[in-house]
């Protein structure tokens, strides 16, 4: 069985903010695997699982998806009221004939909605310097890992939500996390 370096997910860090603003954390320009988190202050869950070259750019690109309403919308009390559906799907999931006018309606609808959910996600961030494949890899196994081991956890992870672990390649890593967040497993066989 080959190992690998520990993953560590420090955090959280937020969108915005003084001290938690994750433009401003020491891996803003670091290669690693980070976890969106929902809360409702005693428990976190994982809500997305992403990997990037630079944590910061990345989340600039998420940022302006999240803003233009590509991405879908969900409340920022979302695990209190046990609500997992989105209040908006976002344009990626509008199959209608007029996709930009819905998220213009929606828009207006829910402005102050989308702010209030960016300041309600919590971002965990795990350096690495792994290869890219190895990274892609990590971030579908702890994808696939939620889902399969823990779907009560994954009850706020989007079914639809794109990662793709590729074949198994017999490596353990041990994970660790400055905060609990249910559905993290300690050891991962990927």
């Amino acid at each position: 069985m080959e190992f690998i370096d520990p993953l560590h997910f420090y955090g959280p860090f937020k969108f915005t903010g003084d001290e938690q603003a994750l433009a401003k954390c020491p891996y803003a320009f670091s290669a690693g695997i980070y976890l969106w988190t929902v809360t409702d202050g005693a428990s976190r869950f994982i809500h997305y699982v992403g990997e990037t070259t630079k944590f910061l750019k990345r989340h600039k690109e998420h940022l302006t998806s999240i803003l233009g309403l590509h991405y879908g919308l969900f409340r920022p009390d979302a695990v209190s009221a046990r609500d997992p559906q989105p209040i908006y799907g976002g344009m990626w999931r509008d199959k209608s004939d007029d996709p930009l006018t819905n998220a213009v309606v929606n828009w207006e609808r829910h402005n102050h909605g989308v702010i209030a959910y960016l300041e309600s996600l919590e971002i965990f961030f795990a350096p690495t310097s792994c290869d890219t494949d190895t990274r892609r890899h990590l971030e579908g196994s702890i994808a696939r890992n939620l889902r399969d081991r823990h779907p009560d956890e994954a009850f706020y992870y989007p079914k639809d939500n794109r990662t793709i672990p590729r074949r198994a390649k017999g490596i353990t890593v041990s994970i660790k996390s400055d905060r609990q967040i249910r559905g993290l497993d300690a050891v991962l066989e990927v």
